[in-house]
């Protein structure tokens, strides 16, 4: 038993002054103060500028006085490196030079005091899960864990001071934060058992390569000694150099694999993962509620860090059974409701290319238990660098190969992986609310949808969720219109004014098109240059033909008035070359007009704005309204009808029944007058 007065010998080496100490009983630390609970813990102030100087940033995090402040106080001490003047007088305070110091100098003590077994766990993927499986395993003992996925160099101390508890286990997850050249913390930690996971294409913003990522989750073994254990993802990449940075640090190293079928058997079930294992002299079986080859490696893990433990093994491996990973890690989540029964797999929690593979593999697994649609959404996998481009395009083979019957994609990442992708029913959105709209219309009844991205960069997290959401609503309407991939769509159509109010009853922001503007944005853009007039010769694009060739000649005027004159898609592309010096001064400047005048997201994607399967085009009777009250001059000045786009007619007409018509998706202008005249 530790009291206010021992914590302040502990520290005496960085103590500036000390207030009020007395003996009350110590035997917990924090430094957020949302998790003080009761009032034997030291509340562990961190001023802005010790967070700064750790953090070399600015941090998000209040400091530790500011939180006081904000609570009422309930623990036995704080330790600051900022005198607080108006706390209670009767509180104890330690006033350091630097919080955070003074956590590594308490961390280093008790650990010295710990002499239970003590895991850590690093890799590219999976440590989260395979610390979580192994405290789960460990239920009938007394765990230290790091709180959540919290595996940085702070929390780590934290944990470390946490010892103070005298757990019968400590697991510690550990990022390269908390491992790399600023400071191997392994080196206080002293790991009994390590486990590493995994080496993946993670943290490739900052290391330039997996082998380096490798090389930085090696430094986990400085800390242990010759009788301790190193137990290391045979299947992973690098194995060989984790293998040998280990063995100068330990002499017993464990390399596992889900792949050794003479020691693993693997049964695939709906919503479960059933494993046999030989270890040592003995047979196991159990299941756990997850469908992950990943979760799977980890299982294995963590049976072997169980069997060199001192516990009942069978006894333990019941615990997983009622195992859960981290929310959105492969997460299985059921909607059943009076109208609907489907499923969905959210793994939004983060992502890394092994993490990306390894969750369509378990979805193509998962495909033979479910009779409806099959839908695979994806987002971006962040912090990849310059090797981004490079590493998403290794997500095309394995698209091609899926069980998926649509795949839906969104983030810049993604779009050349899209387009990379053959014989499949694939889609990229630039708008993630347009992408849930579509999912809502795919998600059947027996279906499986897969949701895979990093958590940060992208907004597939949040659709996920409220795709959920949605879907869970027992009021939710199936809806019978056809998915956009066939036709025909709605019809739509509205009567404007001339004081600019809709005169018909029509919804004006529902996503009515399979097509976009741009032909609209490029003639507007010509007009407000005033071009000079010249003669163009056609270039090969890839919609030309018999009529519009290569090499044709046309009149510049000619081809601007082409644009809201139904143009073809190859005039289109030759007005957006004549236009623009590349095709990122064209992206941009789309951009920028869809975001002054507050069109839809996806109103303008590709070149032609034609319909093309891999890049979904919509807009709105309420897009095409602000674009007639913004440059009805322009678009009016020569003419009564602006008509654009390929498959289908969309456009203004003046003077139909007194009013301005606006329309979309109509076969010809002849049906269009046919049905409203």
């Amino acid at each position: 038993m530790y009291t206010v007065k021992d914590i302040a010998y502990i520290l005496k080496e960085l103590v500036i002054k000390t207030q009020n100490l007395n003996d009350e009983i110590i035997n917990d630390f924090e430094y957020q103060y949302r998790f003080v609970t009761h009032m034997n813990t030291a509340f562990i102030s961190i001023s802005k500028g010790t967070w700064k100087k750790w953090l070399g940033k600015e941090p998000k995090i209040l400091s530790g006085n500011e939180q006081l402040k904000q609570n009422n106080h309930r623990s036995s001490l704080v330790i600051t490196d900022e005198l607080i003047n108006d706390l209670n007088p009767s509180t104890p305070q330690i006033i350091v030079d630097d919080s955070i110091e003074a956590m590594q100098v308490l961390g280093t003590y008790f650990r010295a005091q710990f002499h239970n077994p003590i895991i850590a766990v690093t890799g590219s993927m999976g440590k989260s899960s395979t610390k979580r499986m192994i405290s789960k395993a460990l239920s009938n003992y007394q765990i230290l864990q790091n709180r959540g996925n919290a595996n940085t160099r702070v929390p780590i101390l934290l944990n470390l001071c946490k010892l103070i508890k005298n757990p019968n286990f400590a697991v510690f997850e550990m990022s390269i934060n908390a491992i790399n050249n600023k400071g191997n913390l392994s080196l206080i930690v002293k790991p009994h058992y390590t486990i590493v996971t995994g080496i993946g294409e993670a943290h490739l913003s900052t290391i330039k390569n997996t082998e380096e990522v490798a090389k930085f989750k090696s430094r986990i073994f400085a800390g242990q000694s010759d009788n301790d254990t190193a137990i290391i993802n045979g299947d992973t990449k690098h194995v060989n150099l984790l293998e040998n940075e280990a063995r100068k640090c330990v002499n017993h190293i464990i390399t596992y694999s889900r792949y050794d079928h003479n020691k693993v058997k693997i049964t695939d079930n709906k919503g479960s993962t059933t494993i046999s294992i030989h270890v040592n002299t003995e047979d196991v079986e159990f299941t756990i509620p997850t469908v992950s080859d990943g979760m799977v490696s980890n299982a294995i893990a963590t049976v072997h860090l169980l069997q060199l433990l001192d516990v009942d093994l069978k006894s333990c491996l019941n615990h997983l059974s009622q195992f859960k990973p981290f929310k959105k890690v492969l997460e299985i989540k059921k909607v059943i409701t009076p109208r609907l029964k489907t499923t969905l797999l959210d793994d939004t929690h983060n992502a890394s290319l092994p993490a990306m593979l390894n969750a369509i593999e378990a979805f193509n697994k998962q495909s033979q238990f479910y009779t409806g649609n099959k839908i695979i959404v994806l987002g971006k996998i962040s912090d990849l660098g310059d090797e981004s481009e490079k590493i998403h395009l290794q997500l095309v083979g394995k698209l091609e190969q899926s069980n998926a019957d649509y795949i839906l994609c969104i983030d810049s990442e993604m779009r050349k992986v899209v387009n990379r992708v053959k014989n499949k029913s694939i889609t990229w959105y630039s708008d993630p609310e347009l992408l849930l709209y579509d999912l809502l219309y795919l998600v059947n009844e027996d279906g499986l949808t897969l949701l895979k991205s990093s958590v940060t960069g992208t907004k597939l997290p949040k659709i996920a969720t409220k795709l959920f959401e949605y879907l869970q609503n027992e009021n939710i309407q199936i809806k019978e219109k056809q998915y956009f991939h066939y036709f025909p769509i709605e019809k739509t159509y509205a009567y404007l004014s001339q004081d600019g109010k809709i005169e018909n009853n029509v919804d004006l922001n529902t996503p009515i098109a399979i097509e976009g503007i741009t032909p609209l944005i490029y003639y507007i853009y010509s007009q407000k240059k005033k071009l000079v007039n010249r003669k163009i010769y056609l270039k090969k694009w890839p919609t030309n033909n018999e009529t519009y060739f290569t090499g044709k000649e046309i009149e510049l005027t000619d081809l601007i008035k082409a644009m809201i004159n139904k143009a073809h898609p190859s005039l289109i592309y030759q007005l957006g070359y004549e236009l623009f010096a590349n095709e990122m001064e064209r992206r941009n400047y789309i951009s920028i007009f869809v975001e002054e005048h507050r069109l839809s997201l996806s109103s303008s994607v590709n070149v032609t704005g034609r319909f093309r399967l891999k890049e979904r085009q919509t807009f709105t009777i309420d897009d095409l309204v602000k674009i007639y009250i913004m440059y009805n001059d322009i678009l009016f000045e020569n003419t009564n009808a602006v008509i654009f786009g390929d498959k289908y007619y969309h456009g203004m007409i003046k003077g139909v029944r007194k009013n301005l018509l606006i329309f979309a998706m109509y076969e010809s202008t002849e049906t269009l007058i046919s049905e409203l005249l």
